[in-house]
This record gives C-alpha cells, sequence and structure tokens, in this order.
C-alpha cells in the first residue's frame, strides 16, 4: 500500500486582485474580436479573410456540357476549382491527377475566362484555342465548358 505525504505551505498576502468595475445595465463596454472568430464570422457569411482584411468572395455560373450533350449548370465560387464545384453539385468529371500536370480533366471553354496559371500541362496554343484542365481552374466570370476532351488534345 503506497503512502502520501502532503505538506502545507503559507503564502504571504500581499498579493491583491482587481475586480473589474461593475457594468451599467445600458452600456457595455465594446470587445474587440480575436482573429479566429472575426474568420470564423467571415466564413459563414461567404468570405475570405486574411490578416485583418476581408473580401467578398465573387460565384459564378458554370455550365457543364458532357459528351453527351447532357448540360449542368453549378455554382462555383473564384477560390475554388472548377472540379471540386462540380463534385459539390454532385457531379462526376474525370480526374486524374489534380494537379495540372495531365489532361485526364481536360475541357474547352466556350464562353467566359478562368485562371488556370496553376497548370503545367497545357501549352500555349491549346490555352488559345479554349483548352482548359478542370482540376487547376479557377473561374474568373460566368462560363461554358464543354467536359471529357482529353482525346482531342491528342
Amino acid at each position: 500500500m503506497a503512502t502520501l505525504n502532503m505538506s502545507t505551505m503559507k503564502l504571504p498576502t500581499v498579493f491583491s486582485f482587481k475586480t473589474a468595475p461593475p457594468r451599467s445595465s445600458f452600456a457595455s463596454p465594446q470587445r474587440t474580436p480575436h482573429l479566429g472568430s472575426v474568420r470564423k464570422f467571415s466564413e459563414q457569411f461567404g468570405l475570405k479573410s486574411s490578416s485583418f482584411r476581408a473580401c467578398a468572395m465573387a460565384v459564378y455560373k458554370v455550365k457543364l456540357i458532357g459528351p453527351d450533350g447532357d448540360e449542368h449548370e453549378i455554382d462555383a465560387p473564384d477560390d475554388a476549382y472548377i472540379l471540386e464545384s462540380a463534385e459539390s453539385a454532385g457531379l462526376e468529371l474525370p480526374y486524374s491527377c489534380r494537379a495540372g500536370s495531365c489532361s485526364t480533366c481536360a475541357g474547352q471553354i466556350v464562353s467566359g475566362s478562368v485562371d488556370q496559371s496553376e497548370g503545367s500541362f497545357l501549352d500555349d496554343e491549346q490555352i488559345e484555342k479554349g483548352y482548359v484542365l478542370t482540376c487547376i481552374a479557377y473561374p474568373q466570370s460566368d462560363c461554358v465548358i464543354h467536359t471529357n476532351k482529353e482525346s482531342d488534345l491528342h
């Protein structure tokens, strides 16, 4: 059986505690929110925040036209890849690398504009013809994209 020895220590009584002033029933002091709570609040309302700057996120209409002519219009935020937005909407598009280094997710943009600067697979001529890699493309406007265009690239 183990024995436990306990010691008692006396502290000097020089410590004083300050209490907050009483709050008035009709005027409460302003609290400065912490950065974490600002981010959480901003995200709930579709805002992006970095440091102390918040800005509104744009959401574009992207119409995806499949090889059989099936059309699906999705909402795509400007900070999400088109492939991810399509998956969030319940659509299944082809993909492989999710890094812009292959052509599995290739589509061809008919109208609108995208930012696919993160990609490395498409050459300038293919981009000029409207080819887009949906796995690394951010919408910059409302768009119409024909999907499943990998075979057209080769």
